[in-house]
């Protein structure tokens, strides 16, 4: 097969586009990929395109053409080769969509490695987006369902979810689908929100670390008072998700404490 002669940026865009369009012939389109991926691996074009090319190659293999081990390097690639295309969504992408390809084939150690990755190199670069708190959760889950406990690692990685998807529910909520948080309230309502007193809730969320995250426009701090309003939020939902057993509206404890921080944060403003 022979390629044009392009220069890379054009060639990636055109691969990018057909595949987004859904409309070749997968295993064609794969082959297309492999070739186009021969020609520049040697020395990979510095664009954000060749990491979104990567994550394309990789889910053609997984998806298309049943060939898990092709997905694996190409998804392993992206997230090693972000700091030269620096497409830092990409490269989580990548290492979320490696986790999920070695848990589907029962590889759990190697699945929690590479969500923490994925989860670790999102919050490290500021890439505050689904991916990189659903990569996080994972981590999370299946490190609870080995040891039954968290270590240091794993409960930083929680409170970095938590802490990202609280600033994006205020920042970008429409970025946030239904299961993501439905799983980020699952872990929320299991090992943070209080058993007996929900005033506990703030004290117990700010003395576990950290307690911040780098997010694209500064700092989110977990004692700002626009932090506290949306952890009551969240918790409200969570619970009345996740706790209904344990009685009638186990969320509007946190409602109430909403409205007050929600009042604090209008006086303070």
């Amino acid at each position: 097969m022979v390629l044009p002669d392009a220069e890379p940026q054009a060639l990636l865009d055109a691969f990018l586009q057909v595949h987004a369009q859904d409309s070749a012939v997968p295993a064609a389109l794969f082959a297309r990929g492999e070739e186009l991926h021969r020609s520049l691996t040697t020395a990979p074009p510095a664009i954000p395109a060749w990491g979104r090319f990567l994550v394309a190659l990789g889910h053609l293999a997984a998806e298309s053409c049943d060939d898990p081990a092709a997905a694996s390097r190409y998804f392993l690639q992206a997230l090693k080769e972000v700091d030269r295309h620096g497409d830092h969504e990409a490269a989580v992408t990548a290492g979320y969509d490696q986790g999920v390809l070695q848990e589907k084939r029962g590889n759990l150690v190697h699945a929690r490695a590479a969500y923490r990755a994925a989860a670790s190199e999102g919050f490290r670069l500021r890439v505050v987006e689904a991916n990189t708190l659903r990569a996080a959760a994972a981590a999370v889950r299946l490190h609870f369902a080995e040891y039954e406990r968290l270590d240091a690692k794993a409960s930083a990685l929680a409170k970095s979810a938590w802490l990202g998807w609280l600033w994006l529910r205020r920042a970008s909520p429409e970025r946030i689908d239904a299961d993501l948080a439905s799983e980020l309230g699952r872990l929320l309502a299991a090992l943070l929100l209080p058993e007996d007193d929900p005033a506990e809730l703030a004290p117990r969320w700010r003395a576990w670390p950290p307690s911040l995250l780098s997010v694209p426009d500064g700092s989110w701090h977990d004692h700002d008072p626009a932090c506290l309003v949306e952890l009551f939020a969240a918790a409200a939902v969570a619970a009345d998700q996740h706790l209904a057993d344990e009685g009638a509206a186990p969320g509007e404890p946190y409602r109430i404490l909403q409205r007050a921080a929600l009042r604090s944060l209008r006086l303070s403003g």
